[in-house]
């Protein structure tokens, strides 16, 4: 398990009813995954990840999964980061699932069709 560092739950307090920890993480069974699907963008996105959670763009409800962000921030394409909160227990923490990153017409749909939770002044 390798830690990212403690995020900003006031930005994350409207996907769910009560987050247990600032502290977040990405387990080695998912960097295998971001890695053997979207090593380009872990590569190019792997020292921001922090900052794409605590100052993301737009957070977003992921529409399958409770208590599951989709953190976007712009950078020359817009990068998403999928964070699970922890609601259960204080010994488990935040944890990253998977990133990818996106174009400018997806992140708009995205604003159409996706609940907004956060948006950045």
């Amino acid at each position: 398990m390798r830690y990212i560092g403690k995020i900003d739950v006031e930005k994350y307090k409207d996907l769910a009813a009560s987050v247990t920890t600032d502290e977040t993480v990405i387990t080695e069974k998912q960097l295998a995954h971001i890695l053997s699907k979207r090593a380009s963008t872990y590569a190019r996105y792997q020292d921001e990840l922090l900052c794409i959670l605590n100052d993301p763009d737009y957070i977003f409800a992921d529409p399958k999964h409770p208590n599951t962000a989709l953190s976007a921030k712009r950078y020359k394409n817009t990068a998403i980061v999928v964070l699970r909160l922890s609601t259960d227990s204080p010994e488990r923490k935040n944890s990253v699932l998977t990133m990818w990153e996106i174009k400018e017409p997806r992140l708009r749909r995205y604003i159409l069709t996706h609940k907004i939770v956060y948006k950045k002044e």
